[in-house]
């Protein structure tokens, strides 16, 4: 997806999964990325704030407290039936998922 499909698509969505690795790996999690430019994620009993950015076709985020070098991309492709996967293999669709 270009930055533009992401803006149109999946900003002011809950973008909900269950990542299979990192600090919340096996959680059911989703997150909001705002038009202003802030990002929520939220999940068994998990609220984390944040920013977010396009870098070219990727989006960038990083946590609140984090410095702006800190910030982690990812790319989003779309997937059959509504769902969506990013680059860093989360699997996810515009919540709430059945």
């Amino acid at each position: 997806m270009t930055a533009d499909d992401f803006y149109r698509e999946l900003v002011d969505v809950p973008l909900c999964g269950t990542p299979t690795t990192g600090e919340v790996a096996g959680k059911a999690m989703c997150t909001i990325h705002f038009t202003d430019g802030t990002a929520t994620l939220a999940g068994a009993g998990i609220v984390a704030r944040g920013f977010w950015e396009a870098a070219g076709d990727t989006i960038c985020r990083r946590d609140i407290r984090a410095p702006a070098d800190q910030r982690h991309c990812v790319s989003y492709g779309r997937l059959p039936n509504g769902r969506y996967r990013n680059s860093d293999g989360v699997e996810f669709c515009i919540g709430p998922c059945p």
